[in-house]
């Protein structure tokens, strides 16, 4: 019998060990952040303003290109986007994050869209990071994010819950989001307003695209009477599929 106990309490002993270093192993891969989120947050901070205020001369030029009829296009770097996360977002917009999210950054790799944020809620201090594309659909201006992955420093996450919170959080902010699937993977849509201002001029995205790691947007602004004599074909345009097919 006291063999018997002698073993018992060796295995519950190698058990416990096992539970401990796989619990240790799991806490240290929630820590590991994405290499593009390292960098982007330990560089000069002078390069980091400038650039996030290059993203608002960008951001400027755009609204005033808006004002006028015809076509328009802009291209944001990605050191200005990340730029202006880091500086501009904080400052003017304090209250723009939801509780418990800090420091977003984003790399453009090829046609794909990197995302991490330092996530914080209750005992959870991990970086969480998502992987996928941004397009237009044939919506007009409904503008598609795909999620193929999200993880939690290495770890994956599980996209069901990650959706919930994403669709709660819109909400909160009145950002109506509907969701969809492109092969296995979800599909956030969102549409943007069409009508820019008390003008009634029509704000119509031509494309949205990742390139080169810069974000390319592209449109044209239409006079009120050339858009209520198209009203039959953008009507048309909302009885298509949902996404482009790429």
């Amino acid at each position: 019998m006291r063999k018997l106990g002698r073993r018992l309490l060796i295995a519950l002993s190698c058990m416990a060990v096992v539970l401990l270093v796989g619990l240790l192993c799991l806490y240290r891969a929630s820590q590991q952040a994405p290499e593009f989120y390292k960098e982007a947050l330990t560089r000069k901070p002078t390069a980091v303003r400038d650039e996030g205020q290059q993203f608002e001369r960008q951001a400027l030029a755009l609204h005033n290109q808006l004002a006028s009829s015809g076509a328009w296009e802009v291209r944001f770097t990605q050191d200005e986007i990340n730029g202006w996360l880091a500086t501009e977002l904080p400052a003017k917009f304090p209250r723009a994050l939801p509780p418990g999210i800090m420091d977003p950054r984003i790399a453009i790799v090829g046609d794909e869209l990197h995302l991490a944020v330092h996530y914080r809620r209750g005992r959870v201090d991990t970086v969480v990071s998502l992987a996928g594309e941004i397009s237009l659909t044939t919506q007009p201006n409904e503008i598609a994010v795909r999620i193929d992955q999200a993880r939690a420093g290495i770890l994956p996450v599980p996209l069901g819950s990650l959706i919930q919170e994403i669709t709660e959080r819109a909400a909160r902010s009145n950002v109506q989001l509907r969701w969809t699937e492109v092969k296995g993977a979800p599909v956030a849509l969102y549409r943007l307003p069409l009508v820019e201002d008390d003008s009634k001029k029509r704000v119509m995205l031509d494309q949205l695209r990742l390139t080169d790691r810069q974000l390319v947007i592209g449109g044209r602004t239409i006079e009120p009477s050339s858009h209520e004599e198209s009203g039959g074909n953008v009507a048309a345009q909302d009885a298509e599929s949902e996404t482009r097919q790429r």
